[in-house]
């Protein structure tokens, strides 16, 4: 028993050794690290929160904590020390914060998925390309004029026919450009996936067609199926909220 013992030591003094050459490793080869205990502070029907929330339970790297704008808990001091401008999402990793969904999504891509942003410098700005094309183009100029009037969060624009035909039209070249594959990442979903996606889905709720007559292109409400379709269980159930939400809105 006591020479068993002894051959047993070792071990967990290997490990040690072994995690901290990795840990070396990680930090001469310039990757981030993170905490793996992410936190988001939003409401989970927003589609701000939305895609980092699903890349983190995908990843298994974080959890949500509810803050309720309806009630100003985002204007409250403790969340304004976070992010001054009084928006969702925030996150927080160690000592880490960030707002802005884009620039959430890439810190979490650098930290725990790599991949996700893309392998190589044309990857990546290829990522970018689509991010901030879905922040100048698609959700400011397209998605307001559709979601948020369903929704009750903004009025309806003056023609939504118009702005229906405008959202379809912008939707179909997205397509023809970065829909060569699967999703954007190819076969895999990247951030880009998570922003555009998860967008694209909402969209896809049939309150959105009653209400605003609107309806995703075949191409793009193929790719919202798909979209959904590559997210983990964890993700697939954080979406029944918001899919509850905008059933509401049926009625």
């Amino acid at each position: 028993s006591h020479f068993g013992s002894s051959a047993q030591a070792p071990e967990p003094c290997h490990n040690n050794v072994q995690q901290h050459f990795a840990a070396m490793g990680a930090a001469c080869s310039g990757q981030p690290t993170g905490t793996g205990k992410v936190v988001i502070h939003g409401m989970s029907i927003s589609g701000n929160v939305m895609p980092p929330m699903l890349f983190i339970l995908d990843n298994k790297c974080g959890s949500m904590e509810e803050m309720n704008i309806m009630t100003g808990e985002h204007k409250c001091p403790e969340k304004l020390a976070l992010n001054p401008f009084g928006a969702m999402p925030i996150m927080k990793d160690g000592d880490i914060v960030l707002a802005e969904s884009n620039a959430i999504l890439r810190y979490l891509a650098k930290c725990y998925n790599p991949a996700s942003y893309g392998l190589n410098i044309k990857e990546q700005s290829n990522t970018d390309w689509a991010l901030d094309w879905a922040a100048t183009t698609f959700l400011s100029k397209h998605y307001t004029n559709i979601w948020y009037p369903v929704a009750g969060f903004g009025a309806a624009p003056a023609n939504q026919e118009d702005a229906n035909k405008a959202c379809v039209e912008s939707l179909e070249v997205f397509a023809k450009k970065f829909l060569a594959g699967k999703f954007i990442g190819g076969n895999t979903l990247n951030i880009a996936d998570y922003k555009i996606g998860s967008a694209v889905w909402y969209l896809e709720h049939p309150a959105i067609e009653k209400n605003s007559k609107y309806k995703n292109p075949q191409r793009i409400s193929q790719y919202a199926k798909d979209f959904y379709a590559a997210l983990s269980p964890e993700s697939q159930k954080f979406l029944e909220g918001p899919k509850f939400f905008l059933d509401t809105k049926l009625k």
